[in-house]
């Protein structure tokens, strides 16, 4: 039996694809809270929307288990981090609610060789399968303890939270 593991992807970005962009931050939250966050060494700061600067930016250098470095760096920590769903009974359904995020994965994923990546990865566009209310109250509650939307990883769990089937199978 291939069991499948939802993982919540987000990522930050200097700028909207119509100009030219860079990848500030990527974060990974998988059904059972195992996290993976990254902030990029190498984007460029002249690329940064006002948007970005303002929101964005503040929030970076605070997660405590941050890995840095540059795109193929982070490549590397981020494929030797799914490795884990490489089982051959996993199945590692990467969840994501705006294309920009797949786009940053798999750019990042195609930095490696591929004998090095991890196998059996799927993906899944989940942005009609979030339930607005429930991402309303995850932010209101968050907000005391400092989460703030557009931080890569918070907002990975911000998706985990009000994804709907997920949503469905607490509630029972």
């Amino acid at each position: 039996t291939i069991y499948s593991m939802n993982i919540f992807l987000d990522t930050e970005f200097t700028d909207f694809p119509e100009r030219e962009f860079d990848l500030i931050s990527i974060g990974l939250v998988d059904e059972n809270g195992r996290e993976f966050y990254a902030e990029l060494t190498d984007y460029r700061q002249e690329a940064c929307s006002d948007f970005v600067k303002q929101v964005v930016l503040p929030l970076l250098k605070k997660h405590p288990n941050t890995v840095w470095g540059n795109k193929f760096q982070v490549a590397v920590k981020l494929n030797e981090w799914l490795k884990q769903y490489d089982t051959g009974s996993e199945l590692a359904n990467i969840c994501f609610d705006y294309n920009g995020d797949w786009h940053w994965f798999a750019h990042l994923m195609n930095m490696l060789p591929p004998e090095e990546l991890v196998k059996n990865i799927t993906a899944t566009n989940i942005w009609g399968s979030l339930d607005p209310m429930k991402l309303d109250w995850f932010w209101k509650e968050k907000d005391c303890i400092g989460w703030k939307q557009h931080m890569a990883l918070y907002d990975a769990h911000a998706n985990k939270f009000a994804y709907k089937p997920l949503v469905r199978e607490r509630n029972g």
